[in-house]
């Protein structure tokens, strides 16, 4: 039975069955990663990742235990088009009709809301997740590598590297500076230049009015967000950007997120400086943070190098998997 699942209003037995889910499979199929603690996994359900748009989750139930768990994004703006699926089925339940009793619930949702294309991202490479979906009608669209950095092996003298002449770094937390905003905003336009494969996900179309709407958002999520800027000497316009991300219910574990340098300014090593840069702030303000995550493009070898030479380990290879939504519902009904 499909039925939806509120994570903020369920009883504890139920929130114990979605746990057992998610632990088990991670520790099947992402056995680099450390398996999330029961206030930690819950805490992401409570508290999803920014900029997704609003959320609906299912849990699958057989008897009186829950054995899989579907959550369903509806980006906005530039995504309006598309819906994002996160599917997890317990390893104990796979193979049983499950995933596609999912499939089957939500293609009404995408529907109703005009998705016209349904993506599922961070899957395994080759794993099952991969064999479900292109089993389901459902094609690999981009290749993504994950990285994971530890604290504590790294070497940390790689670290300390100082900016370019002709620029600067400044850095805050939660709040660009006034006078960086309009620059900043044009930078994180930047990103778009990252290559993304045929997925249907475009990037945001960055202004100040959203800069300072996607902060709000963040403060009122308790996220830790923090930003290191690359700056012209001589105008004090921000040519690049890296961002970094330590949720509240997971103080021991930071996101890297986007990365991005003007196309005029690229070629100085920017990135690298700005990233070693966010790594030395971390440790310095966040000496809790063990480990640090990111995943990039495999279409962007550089920024693939530039991680592993700031002391990452490449943990695995992702695939987003897209299909349009009428193409699925046809399928379905086969």
């Amino acid at each position: 039975m499909v039925e939806p699942i509120d994570p903020a209003n369920s009883d504890r037995l139920t929130l114990e069955d979605v746990y057992e889910v998610i632990a088990s499979s991670s520790r099947l199929d992402n056995p680099e990663a450390p398996v999330l603690t029961f206030d930690e996994a819950i805490g992401r359900l409570k508290n999803p990742q920014p900029g997704l748009g609003q959320v609906l989750r299912w849990a699958v139930r057989r008897g009186n235990h829950v054995v899989g768990l579907a959550s369903l994004y509806f980006p906005e703006a530039e995504n309006s088009h598309l819906g994002l699926l996160e599917l997890t089925v317990h390893p104990r339940a796979r193979r049983g009709g499950i995933g596609t009793a999912v499939l089957r619930t939500i293609t009404p949702e995408l529907r109703v809301r005009g998705r016209t294309v349904v993506e599922c991202w961070n899957i395994t490479e080759g794993g099952a997740g991969a064999s479900f979906g292109t089993a389901r009608g459902f094609e690999a669209v981009s290749t993504t590598v994950l990285q994971m950095l530890s604290i504590s092996t790294v070497d940390r003298s790689v670290w300390e590297v100082e900016p370019p002449i002709g620029y600067r770094l400044v850095s805050w937390c939660g709040l660009a500076p006034d006078e960086l905003l309009a620059s900043y905003a044009e930078a994180r336009r930047a990103i778009a230049d990252s290559p993304f494969g045929r997925s249907a996900f475009r990037f945001p179309a960055w202004t100040a009015e959203r800069v300072r709407e996607s902060e709000a958002d963040r403060r009122h999520r308790e996220i830790d967000h923090r930003v290191v800027a690359i700056v012209r000497q001589d105008s004090d316009e921000v040519v690049g950007f890296t961002e970094l991300q330590v949720y509240p219910h997971r103080k021991n574990f930071a996101y890297q997120g986007d990365t991005a340098v003007l196309a005029q300014h690229r070629g100085h090593s920017l990135g690298f400086c700005a990233k070693a840069a966010m790594l030395r702030w971390l440790q310095t303000e966040r000496p809790e943070v063990e480990q640090v995550m990111t995943s990039t493009t495999a279409a962007n070898p550089y920024m693939v190098n530039v991680n592993l030479a700031l002391g990452y380990r490449s943990a695995r290879r992702m695939v987003i998997l897209a299909c349009e939504t009428e193409k699925l519902a046809q399928l379905l009904r086969a």
